[in-house]
């Protein structure tokens, strides 16, 4: 008995583990746009003044990726850097132990990462205290959690001498698609994307959550119909056609969780599910073949904990199940 019990609570432990890292993944934006050419900073300026006057349209955060120097008095680091211009959680996913991100109307702002806190300061206790990255005066505002030496650099919404390599996108229609991105780009002057990464990994993120309690709920339906079946046969067909109609109505929230490019909209057209599939598999390999920025690491390495934790949790359901057909 005990040992069902602890297969059990394993397989509970880690749906709730898929449950976090699905909800880790769905902090990243579901529109991100990339250009080989930088966007000038004139032109992201243009950009935000056109969000401005289309409120219903997205909001922009612009930010690069690049190498700094930081001195805190005699201690000198080279580290990794991300540049930004709006929303820090966009590019940057971070739990802080101390302060919070720059915000986007700070230019002088900076959070470091805890390990380049510690090589620079020997402590994390640092929010307020200044910095020097590339012989500029920063204050830090946030340390956050981190084995790597990183920092983010905060640059005030109406700086213009920066330039852009990749554009998040946030608000607007919510269930963007990838005409969408492309069209908000073309009417706010920022040029046509080298790549257009859409929100395809937080839906791979959150049907890798459910599928260990779908596994648990056929089994359960399984169960019913053979206990109907052989104690009230003639509730069968009423039963199966009120399964059918539960379906019916679980079925958008079912769909709700793939992006809105990949829902059906012609089941019986097969030339639809064939231009489906190659529009899946183009997203697929243009997400696999971008140039990864820190950023996309981070989030290739979330969406592979979550398909490790998705195995393992499928396996415990699988073996839970056997064994209590077994004890059965």
């Amino acid at each position: 008995m005990w040992r069902r019990v602890v297969l059990w609570g394993v397989f509970g432990i880690l749906f709730a583990l898929g449950f976090r890292q699905a909800n880790a993944i769905q902090q990243f934006s579901s529109a991100s746009l990339r250009y080989n050419e930088p966007v000038s900073g004139q032109a992201a300026q243009r950009a935000r003044q056109y969000s401005i006057e289309n409120a219903e349209t997205f909001w922009p955060t612009f930010w690069h990726e690049g190498t700094v120097e930081l001195s805190v008095g005699m201690r000198t680091a080279q580290a990794n850097a991300i540049l930004f211009s709006g929303d820090a959680a966009l590019v940057w996913q971070a739990r802080y132990i101390t302060g919070t991100a720059p915000s986007s109307v700070d230019g002088s702002g900076i959070a470091v990462s805890e390990a380049l806190a510690h090589r620079l300061w020997g402590s994390t206790d640092i929010v307020g205290m200044s910095v020097y990255v590339d012989e500029k005066p920063r204050i830090v505002r946030g340390v956050f959690e981190g084995s790597t030496e990183l920092a983010l650099l905060s640059f005030h919404i109406e700086d213009t001498l920066q330039s852009w390599t990749a554009v998040e996108l946030a608000g607007g229609n919510r269930n963007p698609t990838r005409s969408h991105a492309q069209s908000f780009a073309t009417a706010a002057g920022l040029g046509t994307p080298d790549y257009i990464l859409m929100g395809g990994a937080m839906a791979a993120a959150r049907f890798m959550s459910v599928l260990p309690l779908l596994i648990l709920a056929v089994y359960a339906l399984v169960l019913i119909i053979r206990f109907i079946k052989k104690h009230y046969c003639a509730a069968v067909t009423p039963i199966i056609f009120l399964g059918l109609t539960i379906f019916a109505i679980l079925l958008p929230l079912l769909l709700n969780i793939l992006p809105a490019w990949i829902i059906p909209t012609h089941w019986s057209d097969f030339s639809f599910w064939f231009s489906l599939l190659n529009q899946a598999s183009g997203n697929l390999r243009e997400f696999l073949s971008v140039n990864p920025t820190l950023r996309d690491v981070e989030l290739r390495m979330l969406l592979l904990g979550q398909a490790g934790i998705m195995v393992l949790s499928t396996c415990c359901a699988i073996f839970c199940l056997t064994k209590e057909n077994i004890s059965q």
